[in-house]
This record gives structure tokens, sequence and C-alpha cells, in this order.
């Protein structure tokens, strides 16, 4: 039998199944002439050395995605353990923050200008590179052109909930 004969997998099953998978979260913010705006995501990854390149996929309705990719630049923000505030804000969850999800961090600029949270575990400052369609998704893959780091625990999202490592 094919693969292709095979019937796809209920949408719910897969849910569960990704549900139950760890990752680190991400914050990612634009600023530019089309505006600032910002999202959370669990799906930063590295995509590639050489270039020094990250990519994250994001909902293609997501309202702050075409000011992103109007201004052509973003910053990664890897949030910290004691950042989950900035995750929930980020993500909608705190009503009144929704006009202004920003001030629920400190921010400054590196070399694009894209908003940089301070006290973040890393910020890795991009500018687009490539935007790919799939499905209900687009991948975004951004240059990383400045890169700052510190020292401190990951904010990790597992079964629907923030978590903390153990030091």
């Amino acid at each position: 039998m094919s693969v292709a004969a095979h019937p796809v997998v209920e949408v719910e099953t897969f849910r569960d199944a990704m549900r139950m998978t760890a990752s680190g979260v991400a914050v990612v913010t634009t600023d530019g002439e089309a505006g600032r705006a910002g999202v959370t995501v669990s799906s930063l990854c590295s995509l590639s050395m050489a270039p020094p390149s990250v990519a994250f996929s994001v909902h293609r309705d997501n309202r702050g995605l075409e000011k992103l990719l109007a201004n052509g630049v973003f910053v990664a923000n890897v949030l910290s353990d004691a950042q989950e505030r900035v995750a929930n804000s980020f993500a909608g969850l705190i009503p009144e923050l929704r006009d202004n999800r920003f001030l629920a961090g400190d921010w400054s600029g590196l070399l694009t200008g894209a908003p940089a949270l301070d006290g973040a575990l890393c910020n890795f400052d991009c500018r687009v590179a490539s935007v790919f369609e799939f499905g209900s998704h687009r991948i975004v893959a951004g240059e990383v052109l400045n890169v700052r780091n510190r020292a401190a625990l990951p904010l990790i999202f597992s079964d629907r909930t923030f978590r903390r490592l153990a030091a």
C-alpha cells in the first residue's frame, strides 16, 4: 500500500501528540514603517549555521505577521523562566495589555532597531530572508545579524502549560 493511500491523521490526535512535546518559548517582535508588533511562538529553531539563521512559524491570519514582513526585520526573543507574563501578553491572554503588549517587558534596540527584550535568555536580531507557506501557517526564515545572550534558565511550554527546568 502506498503512503498516499493511508488516511491523514485526525487533527485532534495530532494536536494531543504535539502538546506532549516540550519547546522553548520566544516572542518575535518587529518595528519599522509598518508599525510595532509581536507574537509568542513555540516553534523557533536554528535553520543554518552558514549563514546563521533561525526560523519560526506563525498562523497566516496573525495580525502582526504583515507588519513583520513589511518591516523586513525582527528579533526572536527567547524567554527566560522569569518571563511568563511576557509570553502571555504577546499571546493576547492579558486583557489589560492587548492594546500595548510591550508594556509587559523592558525593551531596547540592537542592530535592526526591532524591539529586543531586556532580560531574555537570548535575542536573535534578524532580517527576513525567506517566507514559505504551508497549510495554515507561514514559515519565516531570518538571517541572524546580531545576538545577545545571558545566563538564565529557559521558559518551557509542554502539555499546554508553561514549565521551568530545575536548576
